[in-house]
């Protein structure tokens, strides 16, 4: 079975979300958030691109943000960008950049997804994510809850790709011919997500 029929019965067999339902996808131009665009697309899922720059990367951050507003060009729908002062508003929290990240993307995702009429709020995290979670989660000494890992639907987050690895997403990027951006952070062990790959 193809990636995008696996997509597709996923999404009815957990009801993740429904054909007439307006999708707000978070895209960094990665080969993971590419592929879920991609397959929203080819299932004729009515959707717009969301990007968060958080001016973390210098030229490469501002590289990401034209790559996917030139995705969300070739798809023909809407594009919603940020800049986040990401440094400063961790220092000012007194806690990582990558929780200051992740903070202030959901908080944005959900500001425009209420603001535009958005359903939900789609992101591209894949079973090799959900396994690095449970593995942090088991060694950090989290209960029964944080050793299930993601949830594929959590309020208004859809995460829909947790039934394909990584290597699936890779091999439908190939065979469709897709561009994507690399991010040099996800090669580095400085976070823990990082060590665990």
């Amino acid at each position: 079975m193809t990636l995008l029929l696996r997509f597709q019965n996923i999404v009815k067999e957990q009801n993740l979300f429904s054909a007439n339902d307006k999708l707000l996808l978070a895209v960094s131009g990665g080969i993971d958030s590419v592929v879920l665009s991609e397959l929203c697309h080819q299932a004729g899922y009515y959707f717009a691109l969301a990007h968060c720059n958080f001016q973390l990367r210098d030229a490469d951050s501002e590289r990401d943000e034209a790559f996917v507003r030139e995705l969300a060009g070739k798809y023909n729908v809407p594009f919603h960008e940020v800049k986040f002062e990401t440094r400063a508003f961790a220092s000012e929290r007194k806690i990582s950049t990558q929780e200051a990240a992740r903070e202030l993307r959901y908080n944005w995702f959900e500001e425009i997804r209420v603001a535009e009429g958005y359903q939900y709020t789609l992101t591209a995290h894949h079973a090799d994510d959900n396994i690095e979670t449970v593995l942090m989660n088991f060694f950090r000494g989290t209960g029964i809850k944080g050793v299930r890992g993601i949830e594929s639907k959590h309020g208004n987050i859809i995460r829909p790709l947790l039934f394909a690895r990584r290597t699936e997403l890779e091999i439908f990027l190939t065979d469709n011919k897709l561009d994507h951006v690399s991010d040099y952070t996800n090669e580095q062990d400085d976070y823990t997500r990082n060590y665990f790959r």
